[in-house]
């Protein structure tokens, strides 16, 4: 809804435009370097200048991306399986759920909060868009697209939030969200040729909408509120340390892996070569100067930069909890309680981002449920999230028999792993089924048996 001529008044002043253009801007080199280090697209540091000038001409390009590996061990990890309101499944919910691909939402969100420590979603109502039977709409934003200002006095309230993108015809629209308006605006030239907040002018067919909830719609996710940190913080200089000793290994295999040879003689060597099966016939020295000799330079040994990798592998893993095996082919498997062991520091690192993402789930399911006509608070919804340690199977079937064993009922135990009432049900009920087969089977063997009985033939004598 747009705002009447009268109620102009509630434009934002000047300085809100300008801290939201300052905010944004500062965000976009940064992460988008923490994008690219994720995405595997590392520049090649050299310690020194005289180091860049010496390997100007290189043209091989190599990266291990442990990066990506640090990030994605978590993101594995973070399973958002559902929304719910109480104990309860909601219709409505499940529909904005699955129409909405919450699942898929929740996969970017997690994941750009661990690249770049913070992320974003924008609910809203669209008649226009046909995303559902709500008509609501909920979309992950990148991080360098939006921003959330916060109260100074009460850092839990957010002032106002902030989104710019570049449209179709290649200017640079902002928007910032208050909890009564939504106020537009629009680049007086191309997205390139914006220089700061005067370049912006307020959009002449909506410059302000009504926001008639009375919340910032704009959801912000993050892995700490003391500070907006990346998980690869502090390891990005030693990530760039590998990709160096990388080439580095490769340049030595290029020049010195293979062994090369030396020859001091005063004849012709125009036509020796050095390949498989080739003689060298070299004439002896005429005993007056320097006489002939055939040598061959020492290789280089490829292992020390082998093992300074596998080292910096190791330190990355310490620095960011991520399990040794996740980067090192060890020999033979762990068992299971030395994988929960390795594994610990690894899955008490996801239990607190769930800590984190879970509050601001329950905003946007909430708000979501809101606008829908279901007036739903916070409080109201609960957060489902799969398990992320990794358990084998059997032992979980050893810790269910011990539980049985301790007295036990065997659905408190299922219970107590995580299973739902349906599964249980669903589980009792075939359970059910089996024991009844199997009591037809024997009863059916029994009859069998009894009539092979009946049908033997007498064997002489016995009658005596």
């Amino acid at each position: 809804m747009t705002l009447p001529q009268s109620q102009t008044q509630l434009q934002s002043t000047p300085r809100d435009l300008e801290r939201a253009y300052k905010a944004l801007l500062r965000k976009l080199a940064p992460y988008t370097r923490l994008w690219r280090y994720y995405d595997g697209e590392q520049p090649l540091v050299y310690a020194s200048k005289r180091l860049r000038e010496v390997f100007k001409n290189v043209d091989i390009r190599v990266v291990e991306n442990w990066a990506a590996v640090v990030v994605d061990a978590v993101a594995d990890r973070l399973d958002l399986v559902g929304l719910q309101v109480g104990e309860a499944d909601d219709p409505v919910l499940e529909d904005l759920w699955a129409e909405l691909e919450l699942a898929l939402v929740a996969k970017d969100v997690h994941l750009a909060t661990l690249v770049i420590g913070e992320a974003f979603i924008i609910v809203g109502e669209d008649e226009d868009a046909e995303p559902n039977a709500h008509g609501i709409t909920a979309y992950y934003n990148d991080p360098r697209m939006c921003h959330v200002f916060y109260d100074a006095e009460n850092p839990r309230v957010k002032e106002f939030a902030a989104k710019w993108w570049v449209d179709a015809d290649l200017k640079r629209r902002l928007t910032l969200y208050y909890p009564d308006r939504l106020e537009h605006y629009v680049s007086t030239g191309r997205a390139t040729d914006v220089t700061g907040a005067t370049s912006f002018h307020p959009d002449v067919e909506t410059p302000t909408e009504l926001n008639p909830s009375g919340v910032i719609p704009v959801f912000h996710f993050r892995s700490q509120r003391r500070t907006i940190k990346s998980d690869l913080e502090g390891i990005l200089t030693v990530q760039d340390a590998v990709n160096k000793l990388l080439v580095d290994m490769l340049v030595a295999a290029e020049f010195g892996a293979f062994r090369q040879r030396w020859v001091i003689s005063n004849a012709d060597l125009a036509e020796l070569k050095s390949s498989p099966y080739e003689h060298w016939f070299l004439p002896a020295g005429d005993g007056l100067g320097q006489q002939t000799q055939v040598g061959q330079f020492e290789s280089s040994d490829l292992d020390n930069y082998l093992e300074a990798v596998e080292h910096l592998s190791t330190d990355i893993g310490r620095l960011t909890r991520t399990p040794k095996h996740y980067f090192l082919i060890q020999g033979g498997d762990p068992s299971g309680e030395a994988l929960v062991a390795m594994e610990a520091p690894l899955v008490k690192k996801v239990r607190d981002r769930i800590a984190y993402f879970e509050p601001t789930w329950m905003e946007v399911a909430a708000y979501a449920l809101t606008l829908a006509g279901r007036v739903t608070t916070r409080r109201d919804v609960t957060a489902v999230w799969g398990d992320p340690e990794t358990v084998q199977p059997s032992v979980v079937a050893e810790i269910r028999e011990s539980t049985v064993r301790a007295m036990v009922p065997l659905v408190t135990a299922l219970r107590w792993e995580g299973k739902t009432e349906d599964e249980i049900d669903q589980m009792l009920q075939d359970k059910q089924q089996d024991n009844a087969a199997n009591t037809r089977s024997l009863a059916s063997a029994l009859v069998e048996a009894e009539r092979r009985s009946r049908q033997a033939p007498e064997v002489p004598g016995d009658a005596m």
